[in-house]
């Protein structure tokens, strides 16, 4: 099943936070990083689509 946007932004958020505990490896912390660069990019793409959609729908008669 595909996540939303709004499911991505949070597990984005999670890892930020995960991060930026003190407690974290920094062997976690580098797979925390892929992970977030990963979620970036499919938010991106996302956003992209969107943007596609929404002017497409104002140029429609």
């Amino acid at each position: 099943m595909t996540k939303t946007y709004e499911e991505l932004i949070t597990e984005l958020k999670e890892i930020v936070r995960k991060i930026e505990d003190s407690g974290t490896s920094l062997e976690e912390m580098i797979r925390l990083y892929e992970q977030g660069t990963a979620l970036i990019r499919e938010c991106e793409e996302r956003l992209a689509d969107a943007e596609v959609k929404i002017t497409q729908l104002g140029r429609e008669p």
